[in-house]
C-alpha cells in the first residue's frame, strides 16, 4: 500500500505532462518538406495547391418574385395551390367520416340525437372550409377550384339532407314520447271523472226516473 501511495504522485505528474504537451500539428501546409507526412509532396519551388471551395447555388425556377410596395421583394412558391388542394381533399374525407358516424347512430335515444345535431354542425363547418379553399384557389388563378367548389357544394347539400333526417327522427321521437305520456295519464285518471252512459238504473237508490 505504501508503494502505491508513493507512485500516485508520479502517475499524476505524468498525466498532467501528457495533457499539457501540445499535439502534433496536422495542418502541414507551408512546412518544411522533411517534416511533411502527406501522401502528396509538392516539388521544389512549387506551392501547395489550394483546395477549391464548393459553391452553393440557389435557383428560383419554382418561385415567383413579387416586388411588393411595402414588404419589398417576396418569393412565392408557384405550386402552392397543390397544398390547398390536398387540404381540401382531407377536409372532404373528414366530412364523409362525420356523415357515416351520424347515419350509424341510433335515433331512438335522445342523447344520440343531440350528438347527431353536434356532428351535423361540425360537418357543415368542414364543408364551408372546403368552399373557402375553392375561393382561395380561384384567387391563385388555379383551375382546381372548378372541381373543389362543386365538391364543397355537394358535401354541404349532403350535410343538409342528413340534418333534415335527424330532425324528422327528433320530431317523431318527441311525438312518441307525448303519446306515451297521454297513455300513462289516461291510465291514472280519477275513476270519479269516468263517463257514464246515463241509462236508468245505474244508481238504483237515487234513480228518480223509476
Amino acid at each position: 500500500m505504501k508503494a502505491i501511495e508513493r507512485l500516485l504522485p508520479c502517475l499524476l505528474l505524468l498525466a498532467c505532462a501528457a495533457a499539457l504537451t501540445p499535439p502534433e500539428a496536422r495542418a502541414q501546409a507551408y512546412t518544411p518538406r522533411s517534416q511533411q507526412t502527406f501522401d502528396y509532396n509538392p516539388a521544389e519551388g512549387e506551392n501547395t495547391p489550394e483546395l477549391q471551395q464548393p459553391l452553393a447555388e440557389t435557383t428560383y425556377e419554382d418561385a415567383e418574385v413579387v416586388n411588393h410596395p411595402i414588404y419589398g421583394v417576396i418569393m412565392i412558391y408557384k405550386y402552392r395551390w397543390k397544398n390547398w388542394v390536398a387540404r381540401a381533399l382531407y377536409l372532404v374525407i373528414i366530412n364523409i367520416a362525420l356523415l357515416v358516424i351520424i347515419l350509424s347512430l341510433s335515433k331512438t335515444e335522445e342523447y344520440n340525437i343531440i350528438i347527431s345535431y353536434v356532428l351535423c354542425g361540425a360537418a357543415m363547418t368542414v364543408s364551408f372550409w372546403v368552399f373557402l379553399c375553392a375561393v382561395l384557389l380561384f384567387q391563385l388563378n388555379s383551375g382546381a377550384w372548378s372541381y373543389i367548389g362543386p365538391i364543397s357544394l355537394a358535401t354541404g347539400a349532403a350535410d343538409f339532407l342528413v340534418l333534415m333526417r335527424v330532425k324528422r327522427c327528433d320530431v317523431s321521437l318527441t311525438e312518441l314520447k307525448e303519446s306515451f305520456k297521454k297513455l300513462s295519464a289516461a291510465s291514472h285518471e280519477d275513476p270519479r271523472l269516468a263517463s257514464v252512459d246515463g241509462s236508468p238504473g245505474d244508481w238504483s237508490a237515487e234513480d228518480y226516473v223509476r
